[in-house]
C-alpha cells in the first residue's frame, strides 16, 4: 500500500499537469495567449465608456473596450494585440472585437453614437483586399445603421501611405460612418494625416488632459487644437479625463467632449445621463 508522502506527491503531480495543460490550452509555444482560440470560444467582452458633450452636458455616445476574461490573470488588450501580430490574426481579432461590440449595443439599444476600435493597420489590410465592406456587413448581419456607428482609428501615423487609408474610408463614410483620430499627438505626422482624413472626431492623446489644470503648455496645445477644429468643422474630444480640475479646465478652453473614469468607468451598460459630481462641474444643463 502506497504510503501518504508517495499519495501526496502523485496528487501534487496530477495537478501541476493539469495546470500546465490548462496553461498549454491557452497560451501558444512562446508563452503568449493563444488569440485563435480565444476567438473561437467567444472569450472576450466589450464594456462602453461614455462620451460626454461639455457644453450640454449630455452623453453623446459611447467607445467599445475590450475586456479579457479574468482566467487570463492581469493579461491587457494590448498584450493580447501583441500576441495577435505575432501569431498574424491581428485583422481578426479587431474585426471580432468590432463584431462583440455591435452584438451587445444592438441587444440594448442605447441612444447616441457607438464608436468602436480598428487600427489604420487593419482597414488598409482590408481595402487592398477588396474586403472593407466586411465591416458593412456586420452592421447589416445585426441590423445597425452605419450613421450610429464611428470609427475610432489607432496607428495611423505608423502607415506608409495615408492616401490607401483615404481611400479605404472612402466606402464607409458614403455609407454614413463617421470617423475618429483616436490618440491625437499634434505631431507633423499626425497634423498630415489630420489634413487627408479630415475626420469628424479627434481625440487627443491623454499626455494632453493630465494635469492640464497645472501645465500651461498643454492649455496652449489644447487651444491652438480647439481653434483647428472649429476651423475644419470637425469636433475635440479630450481622453482619460481624470478629475474636476481636469474636466473644468478643458469646458474652459472650449473643448467640445470627453471621457475619462470622472465622467464615467468602462461598464458592460450604457449610460443615458452623466453623473453627479461630472454634472456638478458641468452645471444644471448637464442631463
Amino acid at each position: 500500500m502506497p504510503s501518504f508522502p508517495a499519495i501526496k506527491a502523485n496528487a501534487v503531480r496530477v495537478w501541476t499537469q493539469n495546470l500546465q495543460h490548462w496553461w498549454r490550452s491557452r497560451h501558444d509555444s512562446s508563452g503568449l495567449p493563444h488569440v485563435g482560440m480565444m476567438l473561437e470560444k467567444k472569450s472576450l467582452s466589450s464594456v462602453f465608456q461614455p462620451m460626454v458633450e461639455l457644453g450640454s452636458g449630455s452623453v453623446f455616445g459611447h467607445e467599445a473596450l475590450v475586456r479579457v476574461p479574468r482566467s487570463m490573470g492581469e493579461l491587457s488588450f494590448d498584450s493580447l494585440l501583441g500576441a495577435a501580430k505575432e501569431q498574424r490574426c491581428q485583422k481578426q481579432l479587431e474585426l471580432a472585437c468590432v463584431e462583440y461590440a455591435i452584438e451587445r449595443w444592438v441587444a440594448e439599444r442605447p441612444k447616441g453614437q457607438l464608436y468602436v476600435n480598428i487600427s489604420a493597420k487593419t482597414l488598409v489590410q482590408l481595402h487592398e483586399s477588396g474586403a472593407t465592406d466586411s465591416l458593412l456587413q456586420l452592421l447589416r448581419k445585426h441590423k445597425l445603421q452605419p450613421k450610429h456607428m464611428g470609427l475610432d482609428i489607432a496607428g495611423y501615423t505608423r502607415i506608409g501611405n495615408v492616401d490607401v487609408l483615404v481611400d479605404a474610408l472612402v466606402p464607409l463614410r458614403a455609407a454614413g460612418m463617421s470617423i475618429a483620430l483616436d490618440d491625437f499627438k499634434a505631431s507633423d505626422s499626425s497634423m498630415l494625416v489630420w489634413k487627408k482624413v479630415l475626420p469628424s472626431i479627434v481625440k487627443m492623446a491623454p499626455r494632453w488632459t493630465q494635469g492640464i489644470d497645472g501645465n500651461m503648455e498643454s492649455c496652449s496645445v489644447v487651444s491652438s487644437l480647439v481653434r483647428l477644429t472649429k476651423k475644419h468643422d470637425c469636433l475635440l474630444l479630450a481622453k482619460s479625463v481624470e478629475s474636476e480640475a481636469e474636466l473644468r479646465v478643458m469646458r474652459q478652453l472650449g473643448v467640445d467632449l470627453a471621457q475619462g473614469y470622472f465622467l464615467g468607468s468602462p461598464a458592460p451598460d450604457t449610460i443615458t445621463t452623466v453623473n453627479l459630481r461630472a454634472r456638478a462641474v458641468l452645471g444644471a444643463e448637464a442631463h
